[in-house]
């Protein structure tokens, strides 16, 4: 009998240069707004903490694999939107 569970991918993505938390909070309101996608913000991985940078690292997505073409598209112009960002996904890493 075949598995119709869908595998969910999570990538974890981080600006550069950083943005601020107010700006990542923008950004995860308006990714969640694609359905089937989730967003969680994680904290800064220095241990050295700056008043000006920001005490966001980055966000982790997760949507499943089957996500729409369309979907995607929506999510890639939104992250655009917010700067230059990199992911991190299976071992892999690209900047857009």
């Amino acid at each position: 009998m075949p598995n119709s569970e869908v595998a969910i991918i999570r990538q974890k993505i981080t600006y550069q240069p950083e943005i601020t938390l107010a700006m990542y909070r923008e950004l995860a309101s308006h990714i969640e707004q694609i359905e089937n996608i989730s967003c969680d913000l994680f904290g800064q991985e220095s241990l050295e903490f700056s008043y000006l940078g920001s005490q966001i690292g980055g966000i982790w997505l997760a949507y499943p694999q089957n996500l729409s073409p369309d979907s995607k598209n929506l999510m890639s112009n939104i992250l655009n939107h917010y700067g230059k960002w990199k992911i991190f996904s299976d071992d892999k890493n690209s900047i857009h």
